[in-house]
């Protein structure tokens, strides 16, 4: 019983993250991007396209970055930073 219950969780939580992720971010010039951050990871939605990048060891704030360096997520309390291939957003706020 117990397992099939947490099968029904996963599975809720999994569909509700490919429809919406917890946190939106506002950037510089009206762009923004969505994310779900764990301790070991980082979900994020941006230009339609997700990518989970792995969390990195930082002096301060949370960073999170792909081994290939082409995405990352800077964050700091609510204020963020997104490398996401060739854009830089920066002065990103969660709301």
């Amino acid at each position: 019983m117990k397992r099939v219950i947490g099968l029904c969780l996963v599975t809720a939580f999994l569909t509700g993250c490919t429809s919406s992720l917890p946190h939106h971010f506002d950037c510089e010039d009206s762009v923004g991007f969505n994310a779900m951050v764990t301790s070991d990871s980082a979900l994020v939605r941006f230009k339609d396209e997700d990518r989970e990048i792995p969390r990195i060891r930082s002096a301060s704030g949370v960073q999170y970055e792909s081994t290939d360096k082409k995405t990352g997520l800077y964050t700091k309390g609510k204020e963020a930073m997104l490398v996401w291939d060739e854009d830089t957003l920066r002065d990103c706020a969660m709301q």
